[in-house]
């Protein structure tokens, strides 16, 4: 979400340079042991009344909106009649309701503690995905502070994500180990949608510069997403669901270890009608559809005491149908994701040396039909070879160290759009090496520092780095936190090779950022609250903007190396489960994001936005949760406003394996728009059925 002019009216339909160009762009489950909340006739007396309210069309809007007023009221005096109630038998002890601290937990092979300390972040675990019943990586994004999502431009389309303000280039996103960008798309970026949530584990978000062994280009941040495991000899779980739109959605799993081997196996998919794309308010009429269906497998094998070896492949393939900010006007998109990944660990010296390694190949491809299309293909590939490893030396004293390579090419073949342009293939190369060093002088504090160096084959060698410092005070539960670090960013291949935008002089953007943060537990463990104060920077930002054509074949415009950004911000996050029925958990981001040349705010990000979650176990059986999303105005491509919406979650446990479930999103059908001219879908109710074996 940068400052750029519009891309011209014929490229619109590629997502290159409009829609993916800088797109301006575990816990536990405790039931109560007695059930009960004093005034609960009164409330179902009066939120009956309100769902029948919500049914009839011809309620007054004054009418719902009182309805609206009442629910998140009763559900306030709900969780504080829960807090009040914490004397009573139904509380649990402090030990189950410890919360999961606001913090990443990285792999042991590949962390180090102290870097772990002393970093900005968050994790949203499987059981907040399932009791939020979450369908889409964005939907669990949009949970965490200092994450701004695009805004989805198609009934199934994803959002492409950013940090901290900067660019997505500046966010890497890695799915057990793999780097999933694409060089084939402006700014390299990985876009989130649809995807099996219920076959994964946890997403960490780590905040702020990661130049170590995530590579030098994450200035932003880093998305690390990591699937379940085996948990048991044979087991597995199968669950759909349907609601409006005629939405379909499936997913299976089965997983299992016996002596030295395991495996997981998981299959999805998503069929829907939608929506029309092209706001219905301006006209939109058609609806556009949407297919998904993906496949993950894993198998593991220990073949010594010290030595195992993974095996992990993911495909996934969407065909989507959207529209043009200004017409009910369908273009396609087809779209193929895959990727393989062979590594494995070993542990060496009685465990005080643990090394990493792997190869991992990507392979993402889009092809476009519609007006102006003919079955245009972008292809992006990705192979990279990584090692890394971890040395306690001391109580006191872990290093962290290691190196990758890297190869990007991609393909593409346009002859709709540009039919006179010649077909484009190119690659290149990079490898680097980190070291990391954290030490704990004394118990209460830690320090860490990373020194990375790159070799590009067209820019040649850079050095990035990062300092992080993290003290804690048992008595008060408090932590105090602070880093800074720095990161750089080439251009895609696609920014530089495109025969119509491509500048092959392009320079890479250079970022750099620090954070100071304070994290606070309190009540035992039973309720966690974390803020981060956040300044960041880049230079030679790379925009698309308008100007004369290269040549007779295209359209004028092309990627340039225009500006300069600063971004400041405050992140806050809170987590609690005051008692053993009620839980929640708010997020909070005000960020203000400036052209540095001008000083003026960058339109297409918003400074206010946050997510809040409030759960109730009214029932041992049965669990109800409301959230709530907000988010300023923004003015993409025109004008937008400000927003609030909310969605209804219910499940109910049949039997100790089987699960009814429910929600309504959009609860009180606000009309809004996040990208000009494209529709966000109004009230939607969905249903199903889970079921673990």
């Amino acid at each position: 979400m940068v400052l750029q002019a519009r891309a011209p009216a014929s490229r619109r339909p590629f997502g290159n340079a409009r829609s993916t160009a800088p797109v301006s762009g575990a816990g536990m489950d405790v039931r109560p042991r007695t059930g009960g909340f004093a005034a609960a006739p009164l409330v179902r007396t009066r939120l009956h009344a309100c769902i029948r309210t919500w049914q009839s069309m011809q309620t007054s809007r004054s009418t719902r909106h009182s309805c609206y007023r009442f629910v998140l009221a009763g559900l306030g005096v709900a969780a504080g009649a829960a807090v009040v109630s914490t004397a009573a038998p139904t509380v649990a002890s402090a030990e189950e309701l410890k919360l999961a601290p606001l913090q990443v937990t990285a792999p042991k092979e590949v962390s180090v503690p102290q870097e772990q300390a002393t970093t900005a972040s968050s994790v949203i675990g499987a059981e907040e995905i399932a009791r939020q019943q979450i369908r889409r990586l964005d939907d669990a994004l949009g949970l965490v502070p200092g994450v701004t999502l695009s805004g989805r431009q198609a009934p199934g389309g994803a959002q492409t994500l950013r940090l901290r303000g900067l660019g997505p280039r500046h966010t890497r996103i890695f799915i057990d180990g793999v780097e999933m960008s694409d060089t084939s798309q402006s700014q390299s970026h990985y876009a989130a949608g649809e995807m099996d949530m219920a076959d994964i584990e946890r997403i960490e978000v780590l905040r702020g510069p990661q130049p170590g062994r995530f590579g030098p280009d994450a200035g932003g941040g880093v998305v690390n997403i990591v699937t379940r495991r085996p948990a048991g000899p044979l087991g597995g779980q199968v669950g759909a669901e349907y609601g409006s739109f005629d939405t379909k959605r499936a997913n299976a799993s089965l997983s299992g270890a016996r002596e030295r081997v395991d495996f997981r196996a998981s299959l999805s998919g998503t069929w829907s009608d939608g929506y029309s794309d092209f706001s219905r308010w301006r006209g939109g009429q058609e609806n556009d559809p949407f297919r998904q269906w993906a496949a993950a497998g894993r198998i593991g094998v220990q073949a010594t005491d010290e030595l195992r070896l993974d095996a992990t492949a993911r495909y996934q393939r969407k065909t989507l149908t959207y529209d043009p900010a200004d017409g009910d006007n369908d273009w396609s998109r087809d779209e193929t994701e895959r990727f393989l990944r062979l590594g494995g660990s070993l542990d060496s010296l009685g465990g005080r040396l643990v090394h990493s390694f792997g190869v991992a190949n990507t392979a993402i491809t889009r092809q476009y039909w519609g007006e102006g299309t003919r079955g245009d293909t972008y292809d992006g590939h990705k192979t990279r070879l990584d090692y890394a490893a971890i040395a306690k030396l001391s109580d006191r004293v872990t290093l962290g160290y290691g190196a990758d390579a890297t190869r990007e090419s991609m393909e593409q073949h346009t002859p709709g759009f540009a039919p006179l342009a010649p077909d484009m293939r190119s690659h290149t190369w990079r490898s680097g090496g980190f070291a990391t060093i954290g030490v704990t002088p004394v118990a209460p504090l830690d320090l860490s520092a990373t020194i990375r160096g790159d070799r590009h084959s067209e820019y040649g060698g850079k050095g990035t780095w990062r300092l992080g410092a993290a003290y804690r005070i048992v008595q008060t539960g408090t932590t105090l936190r602070s880093s800074y670090g720095t990161a750089w960013q080439p251009p895609s291949l696609y920014e530089r090779f495109d025969p119509c935008y491509g500048r092959a002089g392009l320079r890479p953007e250079r970022s750099r950022g620090w954070d100071a943060g304070i994290e606070q537990s309190l009540l035992g463990g039973q309720l966690t609250a974390g803020a981060t104060y956040f300044q960041a920077s880049t230079l030679d930002q790379i925009n698309w903007l308008y100007g004369p054509a290269t040549s007779p074949a295209c359209s004028g415009g092309g990627y340039v190396n225009v500006d300069r950004t600063k971004a400041q911000g405050l992140e806050l996050e809170l987590a609690a489960r005051p008692t053993a029925t009620t839980d929640f958990r708010v997020a909070y981001s005000w960020q203000s994001v400036l052209n540095a040349n001008t000083g003026q705010r960058l339109r297409n990000l918003p400074l206010h936005q946050g997510s809040a979650s409030v759960g109730w176990r009214f029932l041992p059986e049965a669990y109800a949760n409301l959230g709530l999303r907000y988010r300023d105005m923004i003015e993409n491509y025109g004008t937008g406003s400000a927003f609030l919406t909310a969605d209804l979650r219910l499940s109910y446990d049949l039997t100790e394996a089987v699960t009814l479930h429910g929600r309504v999103e959009n609860l009180f059908n606000r009309r809004y728009e996040e990208v000009y001219g494209h529709a966000a879908p109004g009230r939607s109710a969905y249903a199903g059925l889970s079921a673990r074996f």
